[in-house]
């Protein structure tokens, strides 16, 4: 993949993982959204963060086999955008978040772009907040499209409790909008079982706490051949590990035996430290040019099913966007801390007194992408571009806090 910056690309990666997976053993080490397991293997957390305890993911490079080899989102921790828009046009929105956050100029004729919507399930069709909405996905479509690439695909891999991906993305509409928005393929990720050649065993740095035992994690190979990535989450919550984002969306992007380790029992024991570890070593693997977050509705009680007596949405109508994975999934939280906040909650799910409480920098996911070196120096080091958006001024003061 050609990179955020650095001009190193997937095939190139690729052949030098694999020389260093044959080398040596890299010494240093997620399910899918609606999957629950309550066997999660390994007992580290996060450091310095209320909201886990345990051992730290570690610091330093995001290890050898980051997807693209760059260090972190964007180039630069200290100097990283996230914008936030508001347009009753979609179109104008995407296309306004995009260009707030630096664009997508990398994309040349002739590439290759995988788009990665968020298509965990098919549950409660036609209910916004589960999945990345159709029509969020047809504006990312429309707008790379633009740039014209060689090859849109568009793609995921669903939940393990909804093997056929291809149904997912049928049922939902999400592969009638990206087609209609000129996407030139609709990837429907197999299980490693069936199709073993459309996965990678990667060994991100920290991968052996949870996943030792299985030699590294399974990543989708159409994703790191791709010459870049655009990832297209929806803002949610998540009873398991505190929210589904950007980073979280990632899991459907790894094999269905990677996902099982993930420290689901930890959560359910109320320590979301291990799950928000594993999360963001998992994250070292892919590294998208952009990624575009669905706030059209947010979930934010009852996720991530999102079909329960417990769930509870709002419709903020925003789009945000940003290079950086950690700086964004930031903003999300900040968006559903306000929304919590004059919203009545009937009955709180596992992850509400911990979204309502802490800090979105204390979230074990966003502190341990810092200590894996894809994440931001701090909330300083992020600018925030707001446009078209009443609740601004709020948002920053929760994003700062």
């Amino acid at each position: 993949m050609k990179g955020n910056d650095d001009g190193f690309s997937r095939r190139k990666f690729l052949e030098q993982a694999s020389a260093a997976l044959g080398a040596a053993a890299l010494g240093a080490a997620c399910g899918s959204d609606g999957e629950s397991n309550a066997g999660g293997a390994g007992s580290g957390g996060t450091a310095g963060n209320a909201a886990g305890s345990g051992g730290a993911a570690g610091s330093g490079a995001s290890g050898a086999s980051g997807a693209g080899g760059g260090p972190t989102d964007g180039g630069n921790p200290t100097q990283v955008s996230v914008s936030v828009v508001h347009r009753d046009n979609l179109d104008e929105a995407v296309a306004k978040a995009v260009e707030l956050a630096g664009g997508i100029d990398e994309i040349q004729a002739g590439d290759t772009v995988f788009i990665k919507p968020n298509a965990v399930n098919d549950r409660a069709l036609g209910t916004f907040g589960i999945r990345t909405n159709p029509e969020v996905l047809g504006a990312v479509v429309r707008l790379v499209k633009q740039r014209n690439p060689g090859r849109i695909i568009v793609g995921d891999r669903s939940a393990r409790t909804f093997p056929d991906t291809a149904r997912i993305l049928d049922v939902t509409g999400l592969a009638a909008a990206a087609l209609a928005a000129g996407a030139d393929e609709i990837y429907a990720g197999r299980s490693p079982v069936d199709a073993p050649d459309e996965w990678v065993l990667l060994q991100p740095l920290h991968f052996e706490e949870t996943w030792g035992s299985a030699g590294g994690l399974l990543a989708m190979r159409k994703i790191l051949d791709a010459d870049h990535l655009i990832n297209v989450p929806v803002c949610k919550d998540h009873r398991y590990a505190l929210f589904s984002m950007s980073m979280k969306c990632f899991v459907g992007a790894i094999g269905d035996a990677t996902r099982g380790p993930l420290h689901f029992a930890s959560s359910t024991a109320g320590n979301f430290g291990p799950i928000g570890r594993d999360i963001a070593v998992m994250n070292q693997m892919f590294s998208p040019l952009l990624n575009v977050l669905d706030v059209t509705t947010a979930l934010i009680n009852g996720g991530p099913e999102g079909d329960g007596t417990d769930a509870v949405r709002t419709t903020p109508g925003l789009i945000c966007a940003s290079r950086n994975r950690a700086a964004l999934d930031a903003m999300g939280v900040s968006l559903i801390k306000l929304e919590l906040s004059r919203t009545t909650v009937p009955r709180a799910d596992p992850a509400n007194a911990t979204l309502r409480q802490q800090s979105p920098w204390q979230m074990p996911q966003i502190v341990n992408a810092g200590l894996l070196g894809f994440g931001v120096a701090g909330q300083d080091a992020v600018t925030l571009l707001f446009d078209q958006v009443a609740d601004a001024a709020e948002l920053e003061r929760i994003y700062r806090s």
